[in-house]
């Protein structure tokens, strides 16, 4: 007799990671890469320092590496590389297969997890980029502070990342259904304390408060909001079932019975309230930021001569 299914074993023992397939996911992120190149453009001219062929960057949850490749590395010339990194060795090895540049290195690995591995490897960065990424983080304090120590003393960062989004509340409901609720605690690990948060004000304190304690001072910090009311339905339901949390844990008969309920509870959802409703808003925080120095103290000596 095999060994009995546990909700809860699951959700202690294996690492917070979303099994995103990859050849799903690129068909289904367009949202996002509108909104990173929109921020691209929008702010890629802000940096301190220009980039010249010495420097390397990183970009922190690469994913498929489509967006590295085609719309981040055009922006970043000259430059010495891209180091692309992501939990996933799947996103990586279909970013190697699919998305490789001579000036692209494709790495695993987790920026809440030990970073003197790729610092040994690589050195540090001149330029760390995130984009729709760093929301999945369990510590987001954590994630940064690194994100700080990856980067070189004069080194900046542009990190783009969800605030509030209705996924999060449809995923909410979901787990309201009795034969869901066991998996609660597995959705409540990928909520951000961000989504809970009520008004712009409370969630600028938020982040300016976990900037800080991440040793990022921002140089620009900002607040986009935009209505997803008119998302196409469908298409939807694809993007939140190619990330879901809950599906990679289910046993194969009851995967269909899930995809089916998700299905449902989404099309009430968007068709529930007018356009504009606040439950259909994104909220996505926007940071340029570089590093805080530690101030280095500097000791005196204090000679005293005594003549007699």
């Amino acid at each position: 007799m095999g060994k009995s299914f546990s909700v809860d074993d699951t959700v202690e023992k294996h690492p917070l990671q979303v099994k995103i397939v990859p050849e799903v996911y690129i068909k289904s992120n367009q949202s996002q890469r509108a909104m990173g190149i929109q921020t691209l453009n929008a702010l890629h001219e802000s940096f301190g320092i220009k980039p010249n062929a010495s420097q390397q960057f990183l970009d922190v949850g690469c994913g498929t590496g489509d967006f590295t490749r085609q719309e981040l590395l055009p922006r970043c010339q000259p430059c010495r590389r891209i180091v692309a990194t992501d939990i996933s060795r799947a996103m990586v090895e279909y970013a190697e297969e699919n998305f490789a540049h001579p000036q692209i290195a494709y790495e695993v690995h987790d920026i809440e997890g030990d970073i003197s591995g790729l610092v040994k490897k690589y050195g540090k960065f001149d330029r760390v980029y995130s984009f729709f990424v760093l929301h999945w983080a369990e510590d987001l304090t954590a994630a940064l502070r690194n994100v700080a120590a990856l980067m070189t003393d004069q080194g900046e960062c542009l990190l783009v990342f969800a605030a509030q989004v209705a996924m999060y509340r449809i995923w909410r409901r979901i787990v309201e259904m009795d034969r869901w609720k066991p998996y609660k605690r597995v959705i409540e690990r990928f909520i951000p304390p961000s989504q809970d948060i009520e008004g712009r004000s409370g969630l600028y304190s938020y982040m300016l408060a976990v900037l800080q304690k991440a040793n990022l001072k921002p140089r620009t910090f900002q607040l986009l909001t935009r209505d997803e009311s008119g998302m196409d339905v469908d298409k939807f339901i694809q993007v939140e079932l190619s990330i879901d949390p809950i599906l990679p844990l289910l046993p194969e008969g009851s995967r269909r019975e899930f995809e089916a309920d998700v299905a449902d509870i989404i099309r009430t959802f968007w068709t529930e309230k007018p356009a504009g409703d606040p439950q259909y808003l994104l909220h996505v925080f926007v940071v340029h930021a570089s590093k805080v120095l530690k101030k280095k103290v500097q000791r005196s000596l204090c000679w005293t001569c005594c003549v007699q």
